[in-house]
């Protein structure tokens, strides 16, 4: 992935929104779900790159909740 300085605004501020997402204090299982969601809204509008990204971090959560209902939902939108 290019460092966050190669990356024009826009994409900056999707790449964050995810972060923040990530570290917002908030029940886990609730932010996968919402991190799928924006991975798909991404994927949507064509930024396949961003939308990985969003899959990665649900991914790292899902694994240490041990959520593998949430596992395979991920595994599906990666393939």
């Amino acid at each position: 992935m290019k460092s966050s300085m190669d990356i024009d605004p826009p994409k900056r501020w999707k790449l964050f929104k995810a972060e923040m997402l990530y570290r917002l204090p908030q029940d886990s299982r609730k932010k996968i779900k919402r991190l799928l969601k924006l991975g798909d809204d991404y994927r949507n509008e064509g930024e396949e790159e961003l939308a990985e990204h969003c899959y990665h971090l649900s991914r790292k959560l899902a694994q240490e909740v041990r959520a593998v209902h949430l596992l395979k939902k991920i595994e599906q939108r990666v393939r």
